[in-house]
């Protein structure tokens, strides 16, 4: 994982003041969800990004409003998880998914 990523997660962590389990951060290219994908540089594979359990309406918004304070730049949002990260590589910033 990089140590700038880790800093912003460590300032969200902070923030949200409640345990924040992280489902998935680094990723190898070979990882089955990542050897699917038409591109190689994601930021799982880069160690710029981490995906946190969350199944709240109000731990979303919670998480989602702390982590755009503090520079996440990437989030992505799944029934039981948020996409938490900080781009690099040629991937666009400033955009929020969905997993539907």
């Amino acid at each position: 994982m990089q140590p700038e990523f880790m800093d912003v997660l460590y300032k969200i962590r902070q923030e949200y003041d409640k345990p924040m389990r992280v489902t998935s951060g680094y990723r190898h290219p070979t990882h089955p969800v990542e050897a699917r994908k038409t591109h190689s540089n994601g930021e799982h594979t880069q160690g710029r990004c981490c995906d946190v359990s969350c199944t709240t309406s109000r731990d979303r918004f919670d998480i989602v409003r702390i982590a755009l304070k503090n520079g996440i730049t990437r989030i992505g949002i799944a029934d039981n998880f948020i996409h938490l990260g900080i781009g690099g590589n040629g991937l666009p910033s400033c955009v929020i998914w969905d997993y539907k």
